[in-house]
């Protein structure tokens, strides 16, 4: 085992967050979540990414505060989302453990290990990816649960929603000076967290552009955790809430992924702006408590459409080669994608996961066992049907019940950070979907969609009963500080 520098760091604020809050410590979840080419220790050949490591301490802060372990079982009521995604990972780790050697050696796959130089089909065979990858996937189980159980009232949950919003801050902050310290040749100064021992493709560029990889380790994994935060934020600045903060972010994000020059951003910003910009037009949401306030902002969406095609058309008119240079980046991005050298290397593999569905029986060849390259391919191929079936219904559950709306505990506020986590969600589904190597959907999925589903959209006691429970305080006091229990009590 060995232990790195970003790894120390994230142990010692993790620390901190715990004895501190259970905000800080998502707050420290979220960010770290963002270093997606690090890694804080490591165990033989697997990578223990510091997001990961972070969770642990979030755990921890959630569970050793009164009431913790009680509130995340909340949603496991009537078959809720945490429920079906208990049975999702307990599938995950019998079919990791078994099916692997159920089928050694019967048909050929690209192996999701890392053991070998080069990606290339072999036959099946178990290998501690397995075991890897069914951690990974649990750790979606346990952020889940925690936030779920943090978010019990409408100020937790507010500050479960602002850690994201600082961790879309940070990643344009991170963006910013990946892009400075590549463009005067000091790029060397962010090795300390593009450690990891896979490859790290961060000095791509694209018709003499860099490429923004932000602090992954290519610009397909920053589009698909950035499509997530603009979403949330964009969401949030639609609703009204935070928009002196939510609104920049928004922009600042979306700059990001068009720069990234990534077929998987550009595919699920098409395809969540468009249900969003519907959603807006056919006024879904005209009865609810906020519509009055949002107003404006729902107005400057709509108009941006109309708007951008008129400008688009008339600086067209006036200079047509103007036009050269996007369908240009169109083309290449996403027409011809499939034809170039690497979407002919993912079709592939997307191919050979098929073939193992269909090798296995419909059981999937076990977690962890076949590299694809989409997620639904990947829950076929690894996961099989019984996968396929559970996931289908933890996403129903996610997107299709709208829990907040049922809540007489949750505030305006509150419902709307339920729908942009779902907003969230939904787009990094999308861009897993395009393109994704694991049937992990990652931390930020994981955290919005705790959000989605928080605790407080489960409690049945009415809203003017006090609950001791819910106070957040640190463990060990700050100087100074007077608790919430404290002040009931004195005043």
């Amino acid at each position: 085992m060995s232990i790195e520098l970003i790894g120390l760091i994230t142990a010692a604020l993790g620390v901190y967050a715990t004895l501190r809050s259970s905000a800080a410590a998502l707050t420290l979840v979220c960010c770290m979540g963002l270093l997606g080419a690090a890694s804080a220790m490591a165990f033989g050949g697997a990578n223990v990414t510091p997001g990961h490591l972070s969770l642990g301490f979030f755990t921890m802060a959630v569970l050793l505060r009164p009431g913790g372990l009680g509130y995340a079982t909340l949603p496991m009521q009537r078959g809720g989302p945490v429920f079906v995604l208990l049975l999702l990972c307990s599938w995950g780790f019998i079919s990791g453990l078994f099916l692997p050697r159920l089928f050694a050696g019967e048909f050929m796959v690209f192996p999701m290990s890392s053991d070998r130089k080069f990606i290339i089909e072999v036959p099946l065979y178990p290998s501690g990816s397995n075991f890897n990858h069914a951690i990974y996937f649990v750790s979606g189980l346990f952020v889940f649960a925690a936030v779920s159980s943090m978010a019990r009232t409408n100020e937790m949950l507010k500050k479960a929603g602002e850690a994201l919003i600082i961790a879309g801050i940070l990643n344009i902050v991170i963006v910013l000076f990946d892009t400075v310290t590549f463009a005067v040749g000091a790029y060397h100064v962010l090795d300390f967290i593009r450690n990891a021992d896979y490859a790290q493709i961060f000095y791509h560029k694209f018709l003499g552009v860099k490429r923004v990889t932000g602090s992954f380790p290519e610009a397909s994994s920053f589009a698909t955790t950035a499509v997530g935060l603009f979403a949330f934020n964009f969401r949030l600045w639609r609703g009204g809430v935070r928009t002196d903060v939510t609104g920049w972010i928004a922009l600042g994000t979306l700059a990001a992924i068009l720069f990234s020059f990534s077929s998987t951003g550009y595919l699920a910003l098409i395809v969540y702006l468009t249900v969003a910009y519907s959603s807006v037009l056919i006024r879904a949401d005209k009865n609810t408590p906020y519509a009055m306030r949002s107003s404006t902002n729902r107005i400057i969406f709509l108009s941006l459409g109309p708007v951008i095609a008129i400008l688009g058309a008339t600086a067209v008119a006036i200079k047509p080669d103007l036009i050269a240079p996007i369908v240009q980046t169109f083309d290449s991005s996403i027409t011809n994608k499939l034809g170039s050298a690497s979407g002919v290397e993912r079709t592939t593999w997307n191919m050979v996961g098929l073939r193992a569905f269909f090798e296995t029986f419909g059981l999937g060849a076990g977690i962890g066992s076949v590299r694809t390259s989409s997620f639904l391919v990947g829950v076929l191929a690894n996961l099989g049907v019984i996968g396929t079936v559970l996931f289908g219904v933890f996403l129903a559950r996610l997107f299709l019940v709208d829990r907040s709306a049922r809540s007489a505990l949750a505030n305006d506020d509150s419902r709307q950070y339920a729908a942009a986590a779902r907003a969230g969600c939904f787009t990094i589904f999308t861009a897993s979907a395009v393109s994704s190597s694991s049937v992990d959907l990652g931390i930020h999925f994981f955290v919005m969609a705790g959000i989605a589903c928080a605790s407080l959209f489960y409690r049945k006691a009415p809203a003017n009963v006090y609950d001791p429970s819910a106070d957040e305080e640190p463990i060990m006091p700050v100087k100074g500080a007077v608790s919430a229990r404290m002040r009931g009590q004195l005043f």
